[in-house]
């Protein structure tokens, strides 16, 4: 169990300066022996250390934070990587202001540190198999409804619709959607779930209309059933309510037109929940591509 934590102590141990992360980077995307016979290493600028890599022989030189999110950020690479791990251990979201006052930077620096490691964390494209609970949730949109709900329509129109499916011990998906149709939800299944998959849904309408090859079960909420033996859909009901949580402790609000990015970081979060070392390995690992 050891092995498996990693915190500020460790990574201050394996990562003390900009060098030592420049050099992980290296060694991670490239080999140090050039086609030429030569030798990369680290290049010197007088007493400061350079982000470039240079052949002993042929001179070529090697940037290996070219077209990565570090690429032309005068931010240390050791806070660079203070911000990465502090983003893999929150589970519950870190805010812009939080890794403010962590590395001791402008909210601006901040805020832009977090915006590229979210937008970086795109979901995976393999389909869920297996049992696969899935569940829509609504997100935002501040609508009083007045008297008797009256306005319940308006309400609902002003929030953000999301779904999610859930591989149980497996992987999630959560995707924000233009409606709350039939077709919508359909479209999230074929997308997404294996037409091999047992099916968990809630009695909802939206769901009746998912293609043939899908053995369905449902629980029906509205009659108090929530546990069928092996039917439910409680894994991807907690996956919603600690989205919902967090967001309301730590970022207070989201807007729609940021929502993917916050749920693909926890999406990511949750299909790297076991491990902190390999999470954060993860994490840099997925960084070190280049920039879509």
């Amino acid at each position: 169990m050891k092995n498996n934590k990693y915190g500020i102590t460790s990574l201050r141990k394996q990562f003390p300066t900009d060098e030592a992360c420049i050099e992980f980077m290296f060694d991670a995307m490239h080999k140090r022996t050039c086609s030429c016979g030569g030798t990369y290493s680290l290049m010197n600028n007088g007493k400061q250390k350079r982000r470039k890599f240079q052949c002993s022989k042929c001179r070529f030189k090697i940037s290996p934070t070219a077209g990565t999110i570090f690429n032309k950020s005068n931010t240390p690479l050791v806070l660079w990587f203070h911000a990465l791990l502090v983003f893999s251990n929150a589970k519950s979201g870190m805010s812009a202001s939080a890794l403010q006052r962590d590395l001791e930077t402008t909210y601006k620096t901040a805020w832009r540190m977090l915006t590229l490691i979210r937008k970086a964390l795109k979901q995976s494209g393999d389909k869920l198999s297996g049992d696969v609970e899935m569940d829509t949730g609504y997100f935002g949109g501040v609508f009083k409804t007045g008297a008797y709900n009256k306005r319940q329509k308006e309400a609902m129109a002003a929030k953000s619709v999301v779904i999610a499916a859930i591989q149980r011990k497996g992987e999630a998906r959560a995707l924000v959607v233009p409606d709350s149709k039939s077709n919508t939800h359909t479209q999230f299944v074929l997308d997404n779930v294996d037409v091999d998959t047992r099916l968990i849904t809630d009695k909802s309408r939206n769901y009746h209309q998912i293609g043939q090859g899908y053995e369905r079960h449902t629980v029906n909420h509205k009659k108090g059933e929530y546990v069928r033996g092996d039917i439910y859909v409680n894994n991807v009901e907690s996956f919603w309510a600690h989205v919902k949580r967090s967001i309301k402790g730590t970022h207070k609000a989201v807007s729609k037109q940021h929502l993917q990015e916050y749920l693909d970081g926890f999406v990511w979060h949750y299909n790297n929940r076991y491990n902190d070392r390999e999470r954060f390995y993860a994490l840099l690992g997925t960084l070190l591509q280049p920039v879509k």
